[in-house]
C-alpha cells in the first residue's frame, strides 16, 4: 500500500486562508557583511547554498491539492524540480539605502508562491550603498513555524567562515514525501473526516464556550474580567495586496538590562517597546484611542527536543498598555499579563484558531473571505501581532559571509494591517515590521521609536550606589627586638 503525507490540521488555517490580499508565507531579510569575501557573487553563494538545500528534503516538497478544499493537501515530491524556479538575484536601485531595500523587499513579499512548486524562494540582492548584500528567503508558513525555521537556519548556516557542513538530524535528513494519493483513497480519507467534522465541532464549541457557562453559572462566587474591548487604531481597516516593511536592530545587551531591572522577560520588554512607540506615533498624529492596544502573541507548543519542521503554535492577545503615560506601568501590565496568557494557552483550550484547525479548508477559507476588517479584531481580541522568536547567540555565515543582521518579516491580515516579528540574534535583537502602506503613514518613525522608547527605560533603571572606600591604614613596621 501507497504511503501518503498528508498535512496536519495545525496547518489548515496556512494552506486555505490564502486570497488575493491575504499571504501566507513569511520571509526573512539577511545583511551580510562582505568585507571579508567581497569577490561573493551570486553564482558562488547559488552553488553554496545549493550544497546545502540538497541535505533537507522538504525543499523538493509541494502540495498536492484535494479538489474543492475538501481536505488538507498532501505532501508529493515534485517530479520537476529546478534550483533556477527558486533561487534568484535582483539588484536595488539607487541610492541602495534603508528604503530602497525596504521597497524591493515589500515587492518581491508582494507575491504569492506558486502552489504548482515547492514554496520557498531564496533571494541574492545586490546594490546596497555600502557594498552589502542581502538575502530574502520566502517560505510558505504551512512548511514550519518561526522555531522549525530557525531550525532550518542551523543547517544552511555555520558558526563559522570555513565551516564543512556538519551531520543533519536524522529525523530531517530521512525524511521522505509521500506518494502521490489515489482517487480512490483521498475520497475515503475526506468522506472520514467530514464525517468525524459534526462531532468535533460539537466537542470544540462546547470547549471553547465551557468557561464562559461555568462564569455564568458560578452566579458570582467568582470573579473573572470582562472580556476587554478592541478599540481600532488606523491599520484595523482593510488590507490590500501590497506590503511595506520596515526594519531595525536594538542591543540584547541593553533589552536584558531592562528585563532584569524589572523583573521582566524579554518578551515583555520587546511588547512594552512595541507599546511605547505605537503610543507615541499615534500620540503624535492625533490618533491614539483612549483604551489600550492590544497585541496576539504566538506561543509555541513544541517540546524542547522537538526538531521536526512543523507548525506548533498557538495565539494568545496580551495589552501593550498604551493607555498607561508612564512607561514603567507599561512594562509592568504587560508582565501581569504575558505569564497568565502563556499558562492558558498551553492548557490546550480551545480558541478561535483551535477552532479553525477542526474544519475542512474549504470552510476555513470561506470564514477568512467572510470576515470583515471590522470584524477581525474583535475575533481575534487585538490590534496588531507582536512575535518574538530565539535565535543564534553566536555569529553566522552563510556561503563563508558573516550574517550581520536578520529581520522577519510575517503575516498580515485584513483588520490587522501592522505585524512586528523580531528575532535574538548574536549581539542584538532584530525587528521586522510587515504593514499595510495605504493604512500606516510615515512608517519609519515607528522603528526609529523603538530606540527612543528603550532608552527611555534605560534611564528608568536605579542606579547603584557606588560602594563607599574606607581608609585602611597598614600596620606600623615595628623593630625586631634585638
Amino acid at each position: 500500500m501507497a504511503t501518503v503525507k498528508q498535512l496536519t490540521k495545525q496547518d489548515v488555517l496556512f494552506v486555505a486562508g490564502e486570497t488575493d490580499n491575504l499571504y501566507q508565507h513569511t520571509a526573512g531579510l539577511v545583511i551580510l557583511d562582505t568585507t571579508a569575501r567581497p569577490d561573493l557573487t551570486f553564482d558562488n553563494f547559488r552553488d553554496a547554498i545549493t550544497a546545502r538545500i540538497r541535505q533537507v528534503p522538504h525543499f523538493h516538497w509541494k502540495l498536492h491539492e484535494v479538489p474543492l478544499g475538501l481536505d488538507l493537501p498532501y505532501w508529493v515530491e515534485d517530479e520537476n524540480f529546478s534550483y533556477d524556479h527558486h533561487i534568484k538575484h535582483i539588484a536595488v536601485p539607487a541610492p541602495g539605502d534603508r528604503e530602497a531595500l525596504s521597497d524591493v523587499v515589500a515587492h518581491l513579499y508582494s507575491k504569492h508562491l506558486d502552489r504548482r512548486k515547492p514554496l520557498w524562494e531564496i533571494w541574492f540582492i545586490e546594490g546596497l550603498a555600502d557594498g552589502k548584500v542581502a538575502l530574502l528567503q520566502k517560505l510558505h508558513h504551512c512548511i514550519m513555524d518561526g522555531q522549525g525555521a530557525m531550525k532550518l537556519g542551523e543547517i544552511l548556516c555555520d558558526f563559522s567562515p570555513d565551516a564543512e557542513p556538519g551531520p543533519v538530524d536524522e529525523a530531517i535528513a530521512k525524511a521522505r514525501a509521500g506518494e502521490v494519493p489515489g482517487q480512490l483513497h483521498m475520497s475515503a480519507s475526506t468522506a472520514l473526516h467530514l464525517a468525524r467534522f459534526p462531532g468535533e465541532a460539537y466537542r470544540g464549541i462546547y470547549d471553547f464556550f465551557r468557561p464562559k457557562l461555568r462564569d455564568k453559572l458560578s452566579w458570582g462566587k467568582q470573579e473573572h474580567p470582562d472580556k476587554p474591548n478592541i478599540a481600532m487604531a488606523p491599520f484595523n481597516a482593510a488590507i490590500g495586496s501590497d506590503r511595506g516593511f520596515i526594519f531595525g536592530s536594538l542591543p540584547l545587551s541593553d533589552i536584558k538590562a531592562v528585563k532584569n531591572a524589572f523583573s521582566a522577560s524579554i518578551n515583555d520588554v520587546v511588547l512594552a517597546l512595541v507599546g511605547s512607540s505605537l503610543r507615541n506615533y499615534l500620540l503624535k498624529n492625533g490618533e491614539l484611542p483612549d483604551e489600550s492596544l492590544r497585541a496576539v502573541m504566538p506561543v509555541s507548543l513544541r517540546a524542547k527536543d522537538d526538531d521536526e519542521f512543523s507548525n506548533k503554535v498557538t495565539n494568545s492577545p496580551v495589552t501593550l498598555a498604551t493607555d498607561c503615560e508612564d512607561p514603567l506601568a507599561r512594562l509592568q501590565a504587560i508582565s501581569a499579563e504575558t505569564g497568565l496568557a502563556k499558562q492558558q494557552a498551553r492548557k490546550g483550550g480551545m480558541g478561535l484558531m483551535e477552532i479553525m484547525q477542526i474544519m475542512p479548508p474549504i470552510l476555513v477559507h470561506a470564514m477568512v473571505n467572510s470576515v470583515s476588517a471590522e470584524q477581525a479584531p474583535q475575533m481575534m481580541g487585538a490590534n496588531l501581532v507582536v512575535s518574538n522568536v530565539r535565535g543564534s547567540s553566536e555569529p553566522m555565515y552563510i556561503a563563508g559571509v558573516r550574517m550581520e543582521t536578520m529581520y522577519p518579516m510575517s503575516i498580515i491580515t485584513d483588520g490587522i494591517g501592522i505585524n512586528f516579528t523580531c528575532v535574538s540574534y548574536a549581539d542584538n535583537v532584530d525587528f521586522g515590521a510587515t504593514i499595510e502602506p495605504d493604512l500606516v503613514s510615515g512608517p519609519w518613525a515607528i522603528i526609529d521609536g523603538l530606540d527612543t522608547a528603550l532608552r527611555e527605560y534605560l534611564a528608568l533603571i536605579p542606579k547603584r550606589p557606588r560602594p563607599k572606600r574606607t581608609a585602611t591604614r597598614r600596620p606600623r613596621k615595628t623593630k625586631a627586638a634585638k
